[in-house]
Formats: C-alpha cells, structure tokens, sequence
C-alpha cells in the first residue's frame, strides 16, 4: 500500500503528466482569460467590472506560472485601488492559484 501511495504521490509531482482536464495555457492572454473566468465563477461578480491583467514579465514569474494582478474598472476620486487580486495560472495544466505577493508563491 506504501509503494502504490508513493508512486501516486510521485507522478502527481511530474510536470508533464498533466490530468486529463488539463487545459495548457501559452500565452499571458489566455492566463488573463482563464483568472478572469475563475474570478466570474467564484465570486459571483460580472465579468464587465473586470478590466485588464498586469502581468509580471515571465523573466520575473516562477517557471511554469503567469503571475498577473487583476483590475477591475472602478472609478473613485482620491486615492484608490483597482487590484482585484493576484493570481498565478500554471501554464501546464491552466489551473488558476491566488498569489501571495509576500512570500511569492501560490497561497
């Protein structure tokens, strides 16, 4: 029982055995699509106070994520912010993490 609680454990560490779900993400717009429609879906928000991702540069994201902020398109007067969130999309299988800024990983 061991051995097999091991080896599960063990592929499920491997990169590129991705479930069978698995919906890879290429580019940075389709990380943006993809926390955008888990955003929708989560919190139960419109998608039209959504307005852009500000993605952090890949040179400067963990391998295998895009790293993005989320912004709605809410307008104050003063002082305010638009950030809705960090979040990581993991490029291999599309899964949308939220993103500790502090620590800087999933979290």
């Amino acid at each position: 029982m061991m051995k097999e609680v091991a080896l599960l454990l063990a592929v499920g560490a491997v990169p590129w055995l991705s479930p069978p779900n698995a919906t890879p993400v290429t580019t940075a717009e389709e990380a943006c699509a993809a926390v955008k429609a888990h955003v929708v879906s989560r919190n139960s928000r419109a998608a039209s106070v959504i307005a852009f991702c500000d993605h952090i540069p890949e040179t400067e994201s963990p391998r295998g994520y895009y790293v993005m902020a989320l912004h709605s398109n809410r307008e104050c007067e003063g002082i305010c912010s638009t950030n809705m969130g960090w979040f990581a999309v993991q490029k291999s299988t599309g899964d949308v993490l939220d993103w500790d800024v502090a620590e800087w990983r999933p979290g």
